[in-house]
């Protein structure tokens, strides 16, 4: 499903969902990888390099076609979107919000960085678009829905994935 959500340059849409999402975002990472070159900004450590190998089934060109680069704090995240260049590649990024949920940072600091992030989103978009990709808090507070909001309201597209359904547990006869 994610798949045929393609970056396109002018814009970038937001995917909301639970943490395993994680998954299906690095089955698209592959197939988007297939396509030409991906920069994929990883704002929760949640890339991993084997599963993106496993689903490009270990070609190297489509591997070598994705540069990924890596945030642990806010700071770190406005830092990495203000250094990324606006070139025609498009861009992926994987959790934004994760590190904004630290709590150990202001409320209004943390809504001063995403500003900035959500600027630095809209110069890279007009080069070639992109996907960002979050989840809800696990523990909501009014900041975080906030940084939600405010991100939300930013996309040129905003696209809520549900959980899977559990599958049905077998009928017991004892």
């Amino acid at each position: 499903m994610i798949t045929a959500i393609e970056p396109k340059a002018g814009s970038w849409v937001l995917l909301v969902g639970p943490r395993n999402l994680n998954s299906t975002m690095l089955d698209a990472i592959a197939h988007f990888g297939e396509g030409g070159s991906l920069r994929v900004l990883d704002g929760g450590n949640r890339f991993n390099a084997y599963k993106v190998a496993r689903a490009a089934r270990g070609r190297p060109e489509v591997l070598n076609r994705i540069t990924v680069s890596r945030a642990f704090t806010c700071y770190q995240v406005l830092s990495l979107l203000e250094s990324t260049p606006s070139i025609p590649v498009p861009f992926v990024v994987l959790d934004l919000l994760s590190t904004f949920y630290d709590e150990s940072v202001q409320g209004g600091e943390r809504k001063r960085l995403l500003r900035a992030c959500i600027v630095h989103l809209k110069r890279l978009e007009h080069a070639a678009g992109g996907v960002v990709s979050v989840h809800p808090p696990a523990v909501p507070s009014q900041t975080a829905v906030e940084l939600l909001c405010q991100l939300q309201a930013s996309a040129a597209d905003t696209y809520f994935i549900q959980p899977a359904a559990a599958a049905p547990e077998p009928m017991r006869l004892f």
